[in-house]
């Protein structure tokens, strides 16, 4: 049995994980094969100890420590979920510490430079005019605070003129919908992509695609084109921006604790709770 008929076939509909898991899922398997020189990977093979390590080693060459831990687990969760079938042996897999950075969030003027830099977008997306829908994507990122797999699955029928609402669905962990508020800028850019189509964000292209194009936006607007500088960087610039307005960015960002969104806050927005250099007694 290969990793991709055990993901589609047993794994996706016993675990009952959302399309976008699977596509993620899906990918690192793909790098497998890419690993593997076009070899497809089998349950019995390549869940082994040593072809595993294999991989996870050239991942960590050629991309990041964070990229190598995402399939570290992807690949740990079949591989577990095949032993307690019988299918291979437990999984023993080395672990990936991945570095705590520092937060880095878009300054202000840095997000006013890429949403104009959104005009530079030529062609159209679903109909819509590719200038007008990610400027709108971007306006709706940042004042809703979602996550790109929210904003991709918003409805029509949940956009207000003051508020639009992210059903559980289409959101990670799919456990409540929540219910934005917006200012009119950002919903007279969203109406202006109105179509007959379902999904507001409708994206007719390879799913990956989306993150090459913002990147284009990106260099267009001077700033930095790498994994850091897409959707979650304007999540975290909405997360800072409102902790440093007084407001609750754990609220905001939807998570369960508030490690997680310490990691959102980026100090230059959000000033530490001990800067040093204001409290240590001078010595020259």
């Amino acid at each position: 049995m290969t990793l991709q008929q055990l993901l589609d076939d047993l794994y996706a509909p016993l675990k009952g994980i959302g399309d976008r898991t699977i596509r993620l899922y899906g990918m690192t398997i793909s790098k497998y094969r890419e690993f593997l020189g076009g070899v497809e990977p089998t349950v019995e093979q390549h869940l082994d100890e040593l072809e595993l390590a294999k991989f996870l080693a050239w991942r960590l060459r050629t991309r990041s420590v964070g990229t190598a831990a995402k399939d570290r687990a992807q690949l740990h969760a079949l591989a577990e979920f095949a032993a307690r079938r019988g299918l291979c042996q437990w999984p023993q897999m080395r672990t990936i510490r991945v570095p705590e950075r520092v937060p880095r969030a878009w300054l202000i003027d840095e997000f006013r430079h890429l949403l104009v830099a959104c005009d530079g977008e030529q062609g159209e997306i679903c109909g819509v005019p590719a200038c007008r829908w990610f400027r709108a994507i971007l306006q709706t990122a940042y004042w809703t605070g979602e996550r790109i797999g929210g904003l991709l699955a918003l409805e029509w029928l949940d956009v207000e003129p003051q508020a639009v609402i992210f059903r559980a669905e289409g959101r990670k962990g799919q456990r409540a919908d929540i219910y934005r508020p917006i200012p009119p800028e950002c919903y007279e850019a969203i109406i202006v992509t109105k179509t007959k189509r379902k999904l507001v964000f409708d994206w007719d292209r390879s799913y990956t695609l989306i993150w090459h194009r913002l990147g284009r936006i990106c260099e267009r607007a001077g700033l930095p084109n790498d994994r850091m500088s897409k959707f979650h960087r304007v999540r975290k610039t909405s997360a800072s921006y409102y902790a440093a307005a007084g407001g609750d960015p754990q609220t905001l960002m939807g998570h369960s604790s508030p490690t997680v969104t310490r990691k959102y806050l980026d100090p230059r927005i959000v000033p530490a709770d001990t800067n040093a250099p204001d409290v240590l007694p001078k010595v020259s």
